[in-house]
């Protein structure tokens, strides 16, 4: 348990400096003026949907459902209720994220409602569209981690958000040497969020074993209708600091500038939070669940 939570961790660790060198080199880019802040509001839009997803109930109710079907039904059901699941998500928020892009300038009307009235406004309207594939793409790559976090494959989990981070400093460093102005960078940049996503899938598609996964259909059976009964409160429960970012840039974007020195100065704090909170999270969630379903008594004191 400790190598899998060290391998996590440095995952986690990875990912983070990246996302840092990441957030320097987009400061660089878009500096911290109009063009930033509608990048960065759009960024948070999407961002705040995918942590909602990977680091939230989603995900810590997948990994004890899938195990236990696996050993009450076995391999064959468990397989079956994992294809319903990725397919359901898949659709759910596909049409998810149709809806938010026709209804885009009322989203961000509310998320920035300082930007009114100016140039910021439509900015972030055309960045936040050219980012929503990524919205797409956030459900079956959490399915697929989760799956592979409940058979104790940590360390594709781990290091597959990585590529993320190196698509994004690879266009940046890019757009700085070509010497583009900011706007055209921002949307270069809002595009290549929903490659990205696109790219993570396809290597976790890539290298997820085979019989894991049945065929993919949506289904909202009795099952699933369970399954989400646990996972939607859970993610409402644990969106407190998503929200509490949203209200921030809510708040930030009646004055010049501040929702980009509010997101930069909140890059430090993510940094502990995902080594600890994340990476724990991650490896236990599995461990303990093995262990309860099994009635372990040790396992589960030595796990906690």
């Amino acid at each position: 348990m400790i190598r899998s939570f060290l391998t996590v961790s440095s995952g986690t660790l990875a990912s983070r400096l990246l996302g840092f060198v990441r957030d320097s080199l987009v400061a660089a880019l878009l500096g911290a003026g109009p063009v930033a802040d509608a990048f960065l509001v759009a960024f948070q839009l999407v961002n705040v949907v995918r942590r909602l997803l990977t680091e939230g109930a989603l995900n810590a109710a997948l990994v004890p459902a899938w195990l236990r079907i696996r050993e009450t039904e076995g391999a064959a059901a468990a397989a079956a209720f994992a294809g319903r699941l990725l397919g359901t998500v898949s659709a759910a928020l596909i049409a998810a994220t149709a809806l938010i892009g026709l209804l885009m300038p009322l989203v961000l009307t509310a998320l920035a409602p300082g930007f009114v009235g100016t140039e910021t406004l439509q900015l972030a309207v055309s960045d936040a569209r050219l980012m929503l594939p990524y919205l797409a793409f956030a459900g079956p790559v959490t399915v697929l981690m989760a799956l592979m976090n409940a058979q104790g494959r940590f360390a594709l989990t781990a290091f597959s958000p990585l590529l993320f981070n190196i698509a994004l400093i690879a266009v940046t460093i890019v757009l700085l040497m070509w010497r583009q102005d900011a706007t055209f960078g921002a949307f270069v940049l809002a595009a290549t969020v929903g490659i990205a996503g696109l790219l993570q899938l396809f290597i976790l598609t890539l290298r997820r074993s085979g019989g894991v996964v049945a065929w993919l259909r949506v289904s909202l059976d009795g099952e699933m209708r369970e399954f989400f009964a646990k996972a939607v409160p859970g993610m409402i429960a644990s969106s407190g600091p998503q929200l509490l970012m949203v209200a921030g840039a809510v708040i930030a974007s009646s004055s010049p500038s501040a929702v980009s020195w509010i997101y930069f100065a909140n890059r430090l704090i993510e940094l502990p939070l995902g080594l600890v909170g994340v990476a724990m999270g991650t490896v236990l969630i599995p461990e303990l669940s093995r262990a309860v379903h099994r009635d372990e008594a040790d396992a589960i004191s030595q796990a906690e």
